[in-house]
């Protein structure tokens, strides 16, 4: 299974097991790649899942509360993970965090319909247009305009690979968009005012409550960081270099 489909499948797995049509939060992205970075395989997430929302269901009440956030499974997720890891302990096998559910040629299919060459080239020709534009601005210092110009040719190159490349690895792409996206958003973070730091990271706590009491510290700050970076994103109207956004 690639990597679109680890977060889709839990993605639409959650939200047919809370029965309300709602999509997740961005928050809940940020746990789901927190999950997936940890290393744990689709089909442990999916089973941790469920055994928290058959718990949850088994418990309610009329006029009772529902589940609005993919956090509530996190202790059932990181639990039929340790008895995943326990179970398969002394194996020399090594398990892909990606185990796939459909055959590797269907996944491959799969891809390709998700994300088509123009697609990808229009998204990507709209944010470096985006970037032109606050790389205009008089307000970036002489050394953040240096680090967004940077990011602007890398980003050129990457466009001019793929529009002489007769395949796509989508992958690979998203790697490539993660990094330089990273080192966008160190450049733009010092053009931020202090003051407007600090009422994002007001918010960010606020925001992430829920979060702080279910989460070891190394996910949370993850997902702090991924809150902190689409605020960047959004003061410089810039979008997110990720292709799950196409």
């Amino acid at each position: 299974m690639n990597y679109y489909n680890y977060f889709t499948e839990i993605e639409e797995h959650f939200v047919r097991r809370r029965g309300k049509n709602l999509l997740i939060s961005p928050m809940d992205w940020g746990l789901i790649a927190a999950w997936k970075d940890a290393g744990i395989p689709l089909q442990v997430a999916l089973r941790g899942i469920d055994i928290a929302m058959d718990g949850f269901f088994a418990r309610q009440r009329r006029g009772s509360s529902k589940i609005n956030s993919l956090c509530y499974c996190h202790d059932s997720v990181m639990a039929e993970y340790a008895n995943f890891q326990e179970s398969h302990v002394g194996e020399s096998t090594v398990i892909s965090t990606a185990q796939p559910e459909l055959a590797a040629s269907e996944a491959d299919a799969k891809a390709k319909d998700r994300f088509e060459k123009k697609e990808i080239l229009d998204y990507l020709s709209g944010i470096i247009s985006e970037i032109r534009t606050v790389s205009a601005k008089q307000y970036l210092s002489e050394g953040t305009l240096e680090g967004v110009m940077r990011v602007l040719a890398r980003l050129e190159e990457i466009n001019g690979h793929l529009e002489t490349s007769a395949r796509i690895d989508a992958d690979e792409l998203e790697r490539d968009l993660g990094i330089v996206d990273g080192i966008l958003v160190a450049e733009l973070e010092s053009a931020v005012p202090s003051e407007q730091m600090s009422e994002w990271e007001k918010e960010a706590k606020t925001e992430l409550k829920v979060y702080r009491k279910r989460l070891p510290k190394e996910m949370y700050d993850k997902i702090r960081g991924n809150f902190m970076r689409n605020k960047i994103h959004q003061k410089f109207s810039i979008g997110e270099l990720t292709l799950f956004h196409l």
